[in-house]
């Protein structure tokens, strides 16, 4: 299923220029976004929050490369004698203190802008499957920051008006949307749980969030209460193809920003020299086939045999590209997504039978901007049987299985989980 993609594509007066100038000249992310601006005067209220976003990163990312840097140089001075449980112990605690700083940076960041009222997802309860005696806790893991929820604050008058609005084009056809709008933003510093090295790393940190139409999730006439945690988390539960703009930050060894404003996926890199996003991969499209595979094979005993079918095919090189794929799995999706959307192939996130019965990853803040992002640099996406972007959320945590990657790739892919092709064949 594609997606409409609205007119908000790389030729604006920002790269128009680069043509004309040196090739050496930078586009900075705040230059790209005023020339949107001025070709697209209706994206002014998101080139506001995006640069509220791009400062919180900015932030985020010089506190873990400050903090990989003290831990390193706290590593050398430490003796032999140490235990590394001990040394992961330290680790883990200063990840974790990091991790609450970093939520609280994107949060100010966002309050910033005197526009928005900032809340943090609560955690819910869901009940269990076994016959509903108990109860479990759903939401991020507990090692991981919370969710930030952003409402506009001008999007009702007084009088509990809605505010103005502006024509969103979306390919074929307009959209209508008010200056309300709803953000939900996971952020980590969190580097990948599995990890067994004794020294720090940052590379499965990550920042994801996705813009909403507000005024889409509440039937004419009624108003938010805006004092009610609850009631704002209800702007954010519709589906990924309703999404306004996603992006993604990888913090590592460069930190790099990818979002998309629905028109085409651009990446940015932070320019140290300057401290500032630059413009380095623009309209980034995924090959529309790969030879790499990511997941994680440690829960392949649960999965569906269509789905273990199709891997072992591809493995192979019995599949429809006669390539033997290998499997690069790092344990962050943010990473695994980046890569896939970068070299093409597939990413998946299964459902399976022993430990994860609705997939381990949240629709609404991860699987849903990821596949928005790449479905808008011409990958597809889909939770198994249907297309991941058209499943709406309803609850803010609520988990599902993800599969997105190279277009081809998943056109094989569901032949398999359709039943076309598979384990029955």
């Amino acid at each position: 299923m594609e997606i409409a993609a609205r007119n908000y594509g790389a030729g604006t007066t920002a790269s128009n220029s680069s043509s004309s100038g040196s090739s050496q000249q930078k586009i900075t992310l705040t230059r790209w976004l005023s020339a949107k601006v001025q070709d697209y005067p209706e994206l002014r209220d998101m080139e506001s929050l995006h640069l509220s976003i791009q400062m919180a990163c900015k932030t985020i990312s010089n506190l873990i490369h400050s903090s990989t840097t003290a831990s390193s140089s706290s590593s050398t001075s430490t003796t032999t004698t140490n235990n590394n449980n001990n040394n992961n112990s330290l680790r883990d605690n200063s990840m974790k203190r990091l991790d609450q700083i970093s939520k609280n940076v994107l949060q100010n960041a966002l309050r910033f802008t005197g526009r928005l009222r900032v809340v943090e997802a609560p955690r819910t309860t869901t009940t269990t499957s076994s016959g509903g005696e108990g109860e479990e806790e759903e939401g991020p893991a507990l090692h991981q920051p919370g969710v930030t929820i952003a409402y506009a604050l001008d999007s009702y008058g007084k009088d509990g008006s809605s505010g103005g609005s502006g024509m969103m084009m979306q390919g074929r056809k307009s959209r209508k949307s008010s200056n309300a709008s709803a953000a939900a933003a996971a952020a980590g510093a969190r580097k990948n749980s599995s990890s067994t090295t004794s020294s720090s790393s940052s590379s499965g940190a990550r920042t994801v969030f996705g813009v909403f139409d507000a005024d889409a999730a509440f039937p004419r006439g009624e108003i938010p209460d805006m004092k009610d945690t609850a009631s704002l988390a209800r702007a954010v539960l519709q589906p990924g193809n309703s999404l306004l703009a996603a992006g993604y930050c990888m913090y590592s060894s460069t930190t790099i920003l990818v979002f998309t404003l629905g028109g085409g996926t651009h990446g940015f890199t932070l320019d140290p020299t300057i401290n500032e996003f630059v413009l380095t991969h623009p309209n980034m499209k995924i090959p529309k086939r790969g030879n790499i595979y990511s997941c994680n094979e440690a829960y392949s005993e649960g999965w569906d045999d269509n789905l273990k079918q199709y891997l072992k095919t591809i493995k192979t090189g019995k599949g429809e590209s006669g390539q033997r794929y290998t499997q690069r799995y790092i344990g962050s999706m943010v990473g695994d997504v980046h890569r896939t959307l970068m070299y093409g192939g597939i990413f998946c996130c299964p459902s399976d039978t022993e430990v994860h019965h609705n997939g381990n990853l949240q629709l609404l803040y991860k699987s849903a901007p990821m596949a928005y992002i790449l479905e808008h640099a011409g990958g597809k996406s889909t939770n198994g049987v249907n297309n991941l972007l058209s499943v709406k959320p309803e609850r803010v945590h609520q988990r599902s299985p993800c599969f997105m990657g190279s277009p081809e790739d998943m056109d094989e892919l569901m032949k398999y989980m359709s039943g076309e092709k598979g384990a029955s064949q």
